[in-house]
This record gives C-alpha cells, sequence and structure tokens, in this order.
C-alpha cells in the first residue's frame, strides 16, 4: 500500500464509505460485503469514479473525498483508495450488482466479505479509521 500518493495510472478506485465512525458497505450479489468502488470510464477522474460508483452501488451521496493512496495487484491492476463520509442514502434502484447497503460496528467476518484476504481492514488500519476488527 502506498499511502498518500497517487500512482502514474490506474484501473479502478474504491471508496471507504463511513457513517460518522461507522463502515458502510454494500453486498454484491454473488460476492458479499464490500466497499463501493469499480474500474475507471474512459475520460473520468478518480474523484468522479469514487462518487459515481458510491451512488451506484451504494445509493450514497458523499461529502469530501479525501486521498488514502494506492495498491497494485500481483496481476499489475492499479487500485486507488479514497475515504468520505456518506452525506445521504437513497434507496437501491436495482438496476446495479449490489442488493443493499450498511453500516457496521466493525467489518464482517472475512468469510463474509468479497474479498477475505484481510485487504479491508489493512485499508481502514492504514487510513487511521476505525471499524477493523480486533
Amino acid at each position: 500500500m502506498h499511502l498518500e500518493q497517487l500512482p502514474e495510472h490506474h484501473d479502478s478506485v474504491v471508496c471507504l464509505t463511513y457513517r460518522g465512525d461507522r463502515p458502510l458497505l454494500v453486498r454484491h450479489r454473488r460476492r458479499g460485503w464490500e466497499f463501493p468502488g469499480g474500474h475507471v470510464e474512459p475520460g473520468e477522474t478518480l474523484w468522479r469514479t469514487a462518487r459515481r460508483e458510491a451512488l451506484e452501488e451504494a445509493g450514497a451521496i458523499l461529502g469530501e473525498l479525501r486521498l488514502v493512496g494506492y495498491y497494485v495487484l500481483s496481476d499489475g491492476h492499479v487500485t486507488v483508495v479514497t475515504q468520505a463520509q456518506v452525506e445521504s442514502l437513497a434507496p437501491l434502484t436495482g438496476e446495479f450488482e449490489t442488493v443493499e447497503a450498511r453500516d457496521f460496528d466493525r467489518l464482517p467476518g472475512d468469510d463474509e466479505l468479497s474479498w477475505g484476504d484481510g485487504i479491508y481492514a489493512h485499508l481502514i488500519r492504514a487510513a487511521g479509521l476505525p471499524g477493523a476488527p480486533d
């Protein structure tokens, strides 16, 4: 994880969404709980991607976005990590891949998360955010 840095290029953006001190995650219809995020559309800034994905996947209108950093997967895929407070939530429309948005005291267990490799706990700890498992 490269904290507070932007990469030369990126493929996707994830947003660590929070309601107060509670992480807000979305339940993907096939994968499980995850933070909103996705691939960058042509010509889209990382900030626009974070806002669009949060709105599409969680029905969330975000406050100020901040850069957390980025990480690179073994296949070279680069994901920028952002963080924001959720200002409001609208009902999900069902037209995207998520079926529920919910805030938690702590992240769900790895068996309930889309990525059970500890990446979300690592990201929120690195960002100094609450909600990581003990």
